[in-house]
């Protein structure tokens, strides 16, 4: 039985293979004359292509020089603007009654979410040729976690101790690295991420709980950033203004405005938030003056960042301006938190 079926499938089997063998040879046919055409047609094409270059060169050239130069120019112009406002209104509620909390949080933002995270950006993004802003950036993100650090440790804050451990995040992370076989998240993400927990720790601050403790502890804290971009400006001043091309001195610059950025919108926020304390205590003039003067120190724009030799009687030290604001804020900030601790102590005996 078996052999009268393979005898039946034989004949068929032959056929499919005949027919199989007329294909191939008609597709060889077809198809070898069409490749030869084709390499021949893209042999031609290349050689054009090479004599198009090797001619047109200086043109091409000139071209390619344009399109870079108004693609990063422009577009770095464009992308690269400051968010340094320092007229915002910080917005406060019944259920987040904190100016400071609420500064704190719109700081962050006005760099992350109002701004692109700039220190991040990898080399085909215009804004990542210029330096100017992501050090600012850096300068306000730095500083506001000093801070933040500060009022944690003070306060035992979980909401703030979370915040500073994803502000701790390094700031060039993109979209995500790759990091011991695992995909680490952007910058910007984590960034985010410590924006809610202040936000948490901002409905928490009610007023009911403010004590004249926590303004003074707040104060130290600008008092002692303060005192460090200041220590870095002088140290950067005295090592290497003597040098002819001091290419980190405009980084200094822009990181130091950024840190005065913060402190103006946290001593704003404080002299609300304690505004009974700081005029019993006769202290608002001198916060007025403070304000003033870190106001001063963001709003420095020159044209290009100097770090002259201070022997040089016509030539700018723009590192020694900034460090004098901060350095004159700073004794500002010590008079009105040692005169607050006075009057406390006295209105304390008197009772």
């Amino acid at each position: 039985m078996i052999i009268n079926i393979l005898n039946r499938i034989k004949p068929i089997i032959k056929k499919l293979y005949i027919k199989s063998m007329d294909i191939c040879t008609y597709l060889n046919k077809k198809i070898k004359p069409l490749t030869k055409t084709t390499l021949k047609k893209y042999k031609k094409d290349i050689k054009n292509i090479t004599s198009l270059i090797t001619e047109q060169w200086k043109t091409l050239g000139i071209g390619l020089f344009s399109f870079i130069l108004i693609y990063y120019g422009l577009g770095a112009a464009i992308s690269s603007k400051f968010n340094n406002s320092l007229d915002a209104e910080i917005k406060i509620s019944q259920t987040s009654p904190s100016h400071l909390g609420n500064s704190l949080s719109y700081i962050l933002k006005s760099q992350i979410d109002d701004t692109a995270w700039t220190p991040s950006l990898p080399a085909f993004f215009p804004a990542s040729v210029l330096d100017n802003l992501p050090n600012f950036q850096l300068g306000v993100k730095n500083s506001l976690n000093y801070i933040i650090k500060q009022l944690a440790k003070h306060n035992n804050n979980t909401n703030l101790k979370e915040a500073s451990q994803l502000l701790d995040y390094p700031a060039d992370i993109w979209l995500f690295s790759q990091t011991n076989d695992k995909l680490s998240p952007g910058s910007a993400k984590q960034y985010r991420k410590a924006i809610s927990y202040i936000v948490e720790f901002s409905n928490e601050k009610n007023k009911s709980n403010r004590t004249v403790n926590d303004l003074i502890v707040a104060l130290d804290g600008i008092n002692k950033l303060l005192q460090k971009q200041t220590k870095i400006l002088e140290k950067q001043i005295q090592e290497h203004n003597s040098e002819f091309f001091d290419f980190t001195s405009d980084n200094l610059f822009y990181q130091s405005q950024g840190a005065a950025y913060s402190a103006y919108y946290i001593l704003n926020a404080l002299q609300k938030d304690y505004q009974d304390i700081i005029v019993n205590s006769n202290q608002y003039e001198n916060i007025t003056t403070a304000l003033m003067l870190l106001s001063k120190t963001v709003k420095l724009n020159p044209t290009i960042i100097k770090n002259s030799s201070l022997e040089k009687i016509y030539g700018a030290n723009h590192l020694m301006y900034i460090a004098y604001f901060m350095s004159q804020t700073q004794n500002y900030i010590q008079k009105i938190y040692h005169n607050i601790e006075q009057t406390t102590d006295r209105a304390e005996n008197a009772n």
